[in-house]
Order: C-alpha cells, then structure tokens, then sequence
C-alpha cells in the first residue's frame, strides 16, 4: 500500500510539474505578428501562463456556441481566426490535452476577438479626419475574460458587454427580425409598381410584411388600417406620414431588404462604438444623414438639436475632433472658392453688394482695404488676392455664435439668422459647415461656469461691428460627426435616412481593430 501510495505522489508531483511548466513566454513569440497578441500575452501572464480552455469542456462549448451565434448578433463568425473555430463543429467540441498549444491560443484569440466586437463594434466609422483617441478596450475585455472562466459566465460577458441603451437593442431586434425573415424559406424581394392603397395590391402588402409592418403577407385589413400601416412606414423612413404612396414613398419601399440588413447591422456595430465613447467622455454626435446632433453624458441625453448640414455638391466631411472654444459675434471669413465663384459676380455688377451685405476686403496682410480702389474687372479665381470677410450683426451667415474645433476642413458648428430652414425635412443647403438650432444651449454647456458670457449676449442681440468674443471652452467637448443613414431619436426608435451624398459604400469600412 505504501509502494502505491509513493508511486501516486510521484505521479502527482510530474503532473503538477508538467502542467507548471506547460506554457511559456518563449512558446508565444512565435506568434507574435498576431493583431492581438501583446493582448493574449498579458492574459496568459495573468494566469501564470497555465491553460484557460484545455480540459475544460463545458466552456469550450460556451465559446464555440457564442461564436456559432455572431450572426445574431450583427458579427461575422469567419473573422474571429479565419474560420478555424468552426472546424470544431459538429465533430469535435471539446479540447484535450494532447492538443497543440497553438489550439489553445487560437481560443483564446477568437474569444479575445469576439468580445472586444461585441463591446465596441467590428467597424469603425469612415471619418475623414480623426482627432480623437479610439476606444481601446483589449485590457479590460482580456481581464473581464480572466473573471468569467467558469460555467455559464461566457454568456453572461456576452450580455453584460453589450450596450444597454435603447437605441442598440431595438436596432439589434429589427436587424434579426430581418435576417430571420430572409432565411425563412420562400422568401424573394419584392418590387411595389402600383400606388393603391387597398388589399389588391399584393406587392405592397407582402413589402410591408417582409419589413415587419404587418404580421401576414395575407392582409385582410380595411383601406383605413393599410394606410395606417403605410404611415407607419413612412415615419421610420423619415417621409412625409399621409399614407398615400407618392414617389419617395414608393422608392423607400423598394429599397432591398438585403440593403436594410447591411445598414442595420452597420448601425448595431456603430452603436457599440458610440457607447463606448460615451462610457469614455462626455461627446457631441453629429449624424449627417439625419441632420441633427446629440449630446451625451454618458447614456443621459443632454441636448438635441436639428442641424443643417451640406448639401450633396458640397458635402459636410466626416471627422472626429474637440470643440475648444466659442467665439461671440463671429467674423465670416468667406472660403475663396466661395468669394470668387458666388460673390465676385455680384460685386462685379454692383459693388455696393458689399456694403449691403456687411462685407469688408482683406489684403495679404490682413488689413481692410477701400473696396472702391480694386479693379475688381480684372479679378478671377485664379487671381483674387483678397479675403472678403462679414462683420459682425444680425445678417452674418454664422450668427451670433461660432463653435471651433481643430479639423483641416476649415468647418466648425454655428448659429444662424436663416431660422427657417431647420423646419425643413431635408436640411442640406450649407457649403460644409453644420449650423445649429439651439446654438445658445450648446454654449451654455460649453461655457460651463462662464455663463455670462452668452447670457450678456443674448441680452445684447445682434451688434453690428462689435469686434468678435474668444472664449475658451470650461468644457471641452468630443465631436463625431458621423455619416450613418440608421440613427436614432432621441427615445431611442429607430429611423433610416436618405443616403443624401450616395456613401452607402461606408457598410463595406475597414474592420475595426482596438
């Protein structure tokens, strides 16, 4: 018995010994032009470099059984190691320990991988400038791992990990809804011809049940209930809600579902990078499409205004940047391509155009000059040595408020004396900049504890040739301006928007890597 006894211990201690020396720094660095691996390094360094999978069947299964379910969840089950995860269906879940280490870090890395998505999305946004430092959430997704290697616990990461707000989660829901109704079996697109608004016109009727509006492609409903059904429509495509079938109706209804598919699941993986920016810092969202803005702290909406973004022939760029000043009483430095394409006519045929509109002449050194010594006949676009500025007053195109922001598209958020516009549906007239409708509640936020500032020059109004105000943000304040023809109101419903600059190549953005 004590010869048995001795001859167990001695096995136990080349086991433990075995298991104690099982993995090494040295093993990883063949495997260190991975994207993740400083990440899967650090993890194993945490676990004293022992195994997180081998022997242990019930959380492979978690794994695999998360990964098989990516298309649910607006994710790509062939990007989290190339399709080398599936090769374990259905034969072969489970690990054993004569598997290679290589098996045990590719684990590892597509665990790494898909968790990361789910928490900040697999795309990032197409931005034509980026200002801000990207979310970087390898560290905490590699120590969250670390807490959740138990039975059940993967599941309970996937869910914790993911957004909260209402605005993902609905966006998730319509997204599946869609994907389920495609997979079902018999499923075709359709195309709607006719504007009737009754039970004899099929394609319209099996349209707004593949769209999720009605419950059956076999619509009994009167008149009264399909055009309520159609006005349902039209307010989640962001139309004119009368029921009636006219051409834009017609033509949002006729986009593919296989189109609304791609833009949602662009949106789910968008919304996951803007939460994650929100956990990060107090941010400002511009959505251009949508042509509004939302300001949060947190998941607390702050503020939301409509905007009047650019139009098609002059869009608004895509950037990322922080908001570090306001300026009161702002001078409108026009663009040259603006001054010699659309002002330089005018003042060729009247030079009082000028003074009419409160402009004033620069030269080189930024001195005003007499406008009535310049030959302005023999001036061009491609001889025009002057910087026409609009001094300050009520008809300054920027307002009484101008909101900076480093970018090298020379454009910037701010007021407007042409209020009007922003009750239209289709606010893209600008040639670039974004005006704003609550441009006083912006600076308010900004100023922070200076608040007398924009208080004194709401009391004042406009002031014509007051010389402009700087004043530094208190707040610095993140903004994305973003281009995404799925976003969401403020209550967190759904809505898609034209593709007004015609990008809806963005879905097909490069894969965001943390």
């Amino acid at each position: 018995m004590k010869k048995v006894l001795a001859c167990l211990l001695m096995l136990w201690g080349l086991l433990s010994e075995a298991k104690a020396q099982w993995f090494t720094a040295e093993k990883l660095e063949s495997y260190k032009d991975w994207p993740r691996y400083s990440v899967v390094k650090q993890f194993y360094e945490a676990r004293g470099w022992q195994p997180a999978w081998i022997g242990r069947d019930s959380l492979q299964k978690e794994l695999l059984t998360l990964l098989h379910k990516s298309g649910s969840l607006a994710l790509n089950e062939g990007d989290y190691q190339q399709g080398f995860m599936s090769g374990f269906y259905p034969e072969r879940l489970t690990l054993r320990t004569v598997d290679s280490t290589e098996t045990e870090l590719r684990f590892t890395d597509a665990a790494l991988h898909f968790f990361s998505e789910l928490k900040v999305g697999n795309k990032s946004p197409s931005l034509g400038y980026n200002g801000l430092p990207s979310p970087n959430v390898f560290p905490s997704i590699a120590s969250a791992l670390q807490a959740h290697l138990l039975p059940g616990e993967l599941y309970s990461l996937a869910d914790d990990l993911q957004p909260q707000a209402k605005a993902y989660k609905n966006a998730l829901q319509l997204y599946n809804r869609l994907l389920q109704t495609m997979q079902a079996k018999g499923f075709g697109e359709v195309k709607i011809v006719s504007s009737k608004t009754d039970s004899t016109n099929k394609a319209l009727l099996r349209k707004l049940y593949l769209l999720g509006f009605t419950d059956s492609v076999e619509n009994r409903s009167t008149s009264n209930e399909l055009q309520k059904r159609i006005k349902e429509a039209q307010t989640v495509f962001d139309l004119l809600s009368d029921g009636i079938l006219r051409s834009t109706t017609l033509s949002a209804l006729n986009v593919p579902v296989s189109q609304r598919l791609e833009e949602l699941k662009a949106a789910v993986n968008l919304f996951r990078w803007t939460a994650a920016m929100k956990e990060a810092t107090p941010v400002l969202f511009v959505n251009i499409p949508s042509a509004n803005f939302l300001l949060y702290d947190g998941e607390k909406l702050l503020l939301e205004s409509r905007v009047i973004a650019g139009k098609p022939s002059t869009p608004t760029p895509t950037l990322a940047s922080t908001i570090n000043e306001v300026i009161l009483y702002p001078y409108w430095n026009v663009p040259n391509k603006i001054a010699t394409r659309e002002l330089l006519p005018s003042i060729k045929k009247n030079i009082r155009f000028l003074e009419l509109g409160n402009f004033q002449v620069l030269n080189k050194k930024g001195r005003v000059v007499n406008p009535y010594n310049i030959n302005w006949r023999s001036l061009n676009a491609a001889n025009f040595p002057y910087v026409i500025r609009q001094s300050t007053g009520c008809d300054n195109a920027l307002g009484l408020v101008k909101f900076n922001f480093p970018n090298p598209f020379t454009v910037y958020l701010h007021d407007t004396p042409g209020k009007i516009l922003f009750s239209s549906s289709r606010r893209f007239y600008s040639h670039g900049c974004m005006r704003v409708e609550k441009p006083e509640e912006l600076a308010h936020y900004l100023l922070g504890g200076n608040r007398i500032a924009i208080d004194t020059l709401t009391a004042k109004g406009c002031i014509n040739q007051q010389a402009p105000v700087v004043v530094k943000a208190e707040k610095p304040l993140p903004v994305v301006v973003l281009y995404s023809t799925v976003w969401h109101t403020a209550e967190g419903t759904i809505r898609f928007y034209n593709d007004v600059y015609n990008k809806l190549n963005f879905i097909k953005a490069t894969a965001y890597d943390p």
